[in-house]
């Protein structure tokens, strides 16, 4: 909606994988009108915030969306389960999977000039570990960390800009 309603704008949508699977109408509805933006989907075939939930219970149930996916044999991503850059070239979109941090900006680049070539949505999905813990909270003073913070370069290697 936001492309149709300002069509010079840049848009970039950044979604969960499995919440990207509930909003998956929107790229054909994307190509259909050609309403090109980027949409980033954080892949790491997992129930994060929903397995973390769990965690005070000691539990750890059905929070994994990884299968052995038979069309991806030779992909090193075949235990993902649903292969996102197929699916958003399905529904008449383009898409680049992104395996490792310093691939990122020039996936974004290649991101850009496919939306502009071809005027339809790109999916940009970004391959993660599979258990990531992130913070949580209802309140910006009442989060929870489930991990230590990172505080120098050693504890987030591939982080772009740490803070002092």
């Amino acid at each position: 909606g936001v492309r149709a309603a300002d069509p010079h704008r840049n848009i970039v949508a950044l979604s969960g994988d499995y919440d990207f699977q509930f909003m998956i109408e929107e790229l054909a509805a994307g190509a259909q009108h050609r309403l090109p933006y980027i949409h980033v989907v954080v892949n790491n075939a997992y129930l994060g915030l929903i397995r973390q939930a769990q965690r005070g219970f000691s539990m750890d149930f059905e929070v994994s969306l990884a299968f052995e996916n038979v069309n991806r044999k030779d992909d090193p991503e075949a235990g993902y389960g649903v292969d996102h850059v197929a699916v958003a070239e399905a529904m008449g979109c383009k898409a680049v999977r992104v395996r490792r941090p310093e691939e990122f900006a020039g996936a974004f680049k290649q991101a850009q000039r496919l939306m502009k070539e071809h005027q339809v949505p790109v999916v940009l999905e970004f391959i993660l570990e599979r258990v990531t813990n992130i913070s949580m909270g209802t309140e910006i003073d009442k989060i929870t960390e489930f991990e230590e913070l990172a505080e120098s370069h050693e504890d987030a290697p591939t982080a772009i800009v740490m803070l002092d």
